[in-house]
């Protein structure tokens, strides 16, 4: 609730601010619109400071929208730089030497100013800016550190105090994410079937396994896996950590595109839909072959080197099923050179 009034009251303050004429700020060397509360602090910022902030960023205009807010997170550190001469600025940092501890700040800038100024082109803007919006940034200065040391230590404390809450953040995005994306895939599978192209995809597997005499079973997903050795070990399934060899192959051009090992975990789509589904069917020890029909594999949105909707097979290995991420192994030391 705390955190909530205060930024009500800096938000507040800032559209105040905003509902106000031009008048009412002052304007930098650049054109940056820009206000200063004071805090009450003594020393000016100088370069080579280090501010840390609270900042909260704005969008206005075509679609109002907060791209930022800091408050209840990890403070904004930043060093203070000189302003580089003779090159186009439009930046906040340009008020930054004007600030002191404790003080509140106002900036206004405007994406057309930005195009004018030749910063970026309007062919380059971000898919929610256009023409005619405007970025307001609000700041308050919780401390100015003057030796990189200090601002180090205090940077390294507020990661530490706000790792829980970051992680959490992270694990819901990363949910959020998943549930999207299996949505998408639902989506277009459903489109797929609707023209029978599901089907088509899934004979082209078929037919190569019959042609070469290959046993092996489709999963209710569509993948299709021979399985040579199921493996004794923990079973693959969702969360779990899971070390392989793997070779990839083009199934009908019948040729080698990677080999490799990695570690994957599962239930997090770091990987294609078909192979993380047909690593479910191993457990640790596993060797066979996944075979998948391009719907499951790189789709349409398909990597330069295969064709839309290839069909894909990977020979795989499972070394090793965990539930905590293995360390990375330590790369070797240099090899002696021989001596002259």
């Amino acid at each position: 609730m705390k955190r909530l009034q205060i930024l009500g009251l800096v938000v507040c303050a800032a559209m105040a601010f905003t509902g106000c004429k031009d008048a009412n700020y002052k304007t930098s060397p650049n054109g940056l619109k820009y206000k200063i509360i004071d805090g009450g602090g003594k020393d000016s910022v100088k370069e080579g400071d280090v501010l840390k902030m609270n900042m909260v960023v704005k969008l206005s205009g075509s679609k109002d929208s907060v791209l930022h807010d800091s408050y209840g997170k990890m403070p904004m550190f930043t060093k203070v730089q000189a302003m580089p001469i003779g090159q186009p600025i439009y930046s906040p940092d340009e008020i930054f030497t004007l600030l002191k501890k404790g003080d509140s700040a106002v900036v206004v800038t405007y994406v057309d100013s930005a195009i004018t100024k030749g910063l970026v082109a309007e062919a380059q803007l971000l898919p929610f800016m256009k023409k005619g919006d405007k970025i307001t940034y609000y700041y308050k200065v919780i401390e100015v550190f003057k030796n990189d040391s200090l601002a180090q230590a205090d940077y390294q404390k507020e990661v530490e105090r706000d790792a829980p809450r970051a992680k959490k953040e992270a694990e819901e995005m990363a949910e959020k994410m998943l549930k999207e994306q299996k949505a998408v895939l639902k989506k277009e599978i459903d489109s797929l079937n609707k023209i029978g192209a599901v089907a088509a995809q899934e004979r082209e597997i078929t037919g190569f396994l019959q042609g070469k005499g290959i046993a092996a079973t489709k999963t209710p997903m569509g993948t299709f896996v021979k399985v040579d050795n199921a493996g004794t070990g923990a079973s693959v399934i969702d969360g779990k950590y899971v070390t392989l060899k793997y070779t990839g192959k083009k199934i009908l051009a019948d040729s080698t595109f990677e080999s490799n090992s990695f570690t994957v975990q599962i239930g997090k789509a770091a990987t294609i839909p078909g192979f993380e589904d047909g690593l479910k069917q191993f457990k640790e020890g596993g060797k066979g072959t996944i075979y998948i029909p391009g719907y499951l594999a790189y789709g349409k949105n398909n990597p330069p080197i295969f064709k839309q909707y290839e069909a894909i097979s990977f020979a795989v290995e499972i070394t090793k099923v965990s539930d905590t991420e293995p360390a990375p192994e330590p790369h070797p030391a240099p090899a002696e050179q021989p001596k002259k």
